[in-house]
């Protein structure tokens, strides 16, 4: 039995080694395409979001002609120049154009709490009960919360790609108040219609981009 001894000492010291768990394998980072896949899956639901408030807008205050703002972005791009398109321009361009959106889309809701207007844009009886769009703060709202959801996958994505996004931008001046309750349901049109185009490129940017990796 005194051999017992010996062979006891020599299992306990390969004790540790025996019950050694497996080296972690490092975690797996997440497939550029798929996140781009992702974004482009959200942006294409706050496009359907827009074309549905656009649609309503159009059927509760119908505004004949072309609509614009000078304080919305341009269209970031045509189409027949995507071709060239790089990640850091996309994200970054996109990403600045939708902010702008979004403080728009806010100052509807705004002016959505001023006097009601006659029944057109022409002389009417007098200010309503309240501003036409105040009917649709519920529907802007809900816009405004989907594109701050947009702007923060636009931010991981970028982080992911290892281009962060510039933070701490100086604030954009305050937007001027519409000339009049009319004047804001004219305004939501030229919104909703600049979101629309601007909604649409970003889904071709964006599926471009994944093509492309």
């Amino acid at each position: 039995l005194r051999w017992l001894c010996p062979l006891a000492l020599a299992l306990l010291n390969l004790w540790p080694g025996l019950w050694a768990l497996p080296a972690a394998r490092p975690p797996r980072l997440p497939d550029p395409r798929a996140e781009l896949d992702s974004a482009a899956l959200l942006t294409r639901g706050l496009l359907g979001d827009t074309k549905h408030l656009a649609g309503l807008l159009r059927s509760r205050f119908p505004a004949e002609g072309d609509h614009r703002l000078d304080t919305l972005p341009a269209l970031a791009m045509s189409a027949g120049e995507m071709g060239g398109l790089q990640a850091a321009t996309v994200l970054s361009r996109l990403s600045g154009d939708l902010q702008n959106y979004a403080r728009h889309v806010e100052w509807l809701r705004r002016a959505g709490s001023g006097p009601g207007p006659g029944p057109g844009p022409g002389p009417g009886p007098g200010p309503g009960p309240g501003s036409p769009l105040r009917t649709l703060d519920a529907e802007l709202g809900a816009l405004g919360g989907r594109l701050e959801r947009l702007l923060r996958r636009l931010q991981h994505l970028a982080g992911r790609l290892g281009m962060p996004l510039q933070a701490g931008q100086p604030p954009a001046p305050a937007l001027p108040a519409p000339a009049s309750a009319w004047g804001s349901v004219q305004a939501a049109h030229a919104v909703l219609r600049g979101l629309h185009l601007t909604l649409d490129w970003a889904v071709r940017a964006l599926l471009l981009l994944r093509n492309k990796l």
